[in-house]
């Protein structure tokens, strides 16, 4: 019985969460790569998120490698997918001004757990190979996508 372990109003906001994640997601990927094509690299940024099980392999794969590059994207979408379902929360009872802040709050949430908080072996790993402006901006990217991925549930009907 699905009830009995969910709320029908906390299953709707884990569903809101994936959808905003996924967005957030493909929104970081998308900056990840950028950096990388500028480098002559196009998925080494992201495929270094693969450091958590690859080592220091993932830092050096700047190609299309299956066992690198299918894991970077998959630990990449369940992060993103972990602060999608954090905002989900945050903003549910929220509105106004403090809804339209609540993705900025959630992405410096993101940056200060990642850069200070996280040990070596779980922080993202594109931050050895960026800049201190461009991971920054990795992060400025995931907060916009954020909320535009809060504004995008909040315009589907209510579901009760």
């Amino acid at each position: 019985m699905r009830g009995a372990f969910l709320s029908r109003v906390s299953a709707n906001r884990i569903r809101d969460g994936i959808g905003i994640g996924i967005i957030a997601g493909a929104a970081t990927a998308g900056a990840l790569m950028g950096f990388g094509h500028a480098r002559g690299a196009t998925l080494q940024p992201l495929n270094a998120v693969a450091h958590i099980y690859a080592g220091s392999r993932a830092f050096l794969t700047t190609g299309f490698q299956p066992g690198i590059t299918l894991g970077a994207i998959t630990i990449h979408l369940l992060s993103t997918i972990i602060w999608g379902v954090i905002l989900a929360y945050v903003a549910a009872p929220l509105h106004g001004r403090e809804r339209a802040v609540a993705p900025l709050g959630v992405g410096l949430l993101a940056y200060l757990a990642d850069r200070f908080l996280a040990p070596n072996g779980l922080r993202p790993g594109f931050e050895e190979l960026l800049s201190s402006g461009e991971t920054i901006f990795v992060y400025v990217v995931l907060a916009v996508a954020l909320a535009l991925g809060l504004w995008a549930a909040g315009q589907r009907a209510p579901r009760y």
